[in-house]
């Protein structure tokens, strides 16, 4: 593993154990005040650190047992390609989730482009489990 993937896949497990402690300034700290943010498939985009950190802590009340996992991390200079899998149990108050009680598993990567050490735009693709 080079310097740069090896630098990448600790920024990106940086991340990932931020949002699974629910520790939403040190996830916000990652991003850049003006992040730019997709998620075609849910018809989502926004830019800025406090909406990306809003939107998270809205889904941390859909899934409050969330659990991200990273599959794999593929970086090529200030972009980073990352695969997650994703785990949890519906508190119910999400439409677009099931019942409550039941689990949620998800597969998605998101494309990460940095600048300046922080991420500068992300954009999520779903997938399967």
């Amino acid at each position: 593993m080079s310097s740069n993937s090896t630098y990448m896949g600790a920024f990106v497990q940086e991340g990932v154990d931020a949002y699974n402690a629910q520790d939403f300034g040190r996830l916000g700290a990652l991003y850049a005040d003006d992040v730019n943010y997709t998620c075609a498939p849910f018809q989502l985009a926004f830019t800025g650190r406090d909406a990306f950190v809003g939107h998270v802590k809205e889904y941390a009340g859909a899934v409050p047992d969330r659990k991200l996992t990273v599959r794999q991390v593929i970086a090529d200079g200030d972009t980073v390609a990352v695969e997650y899998s994703f785990t949890g149990t519906s508190s119910g108050v999400h439409p677009g989730l099931p019942p409550e009680g039941e689990p949620v598993r998800a597969g998605f990567c998101s494309v990460l482009r940095l600048r300046e050490g922080q991420i500068a735009s992300q954009a999520d693709y779903l997938g399967g489990e």
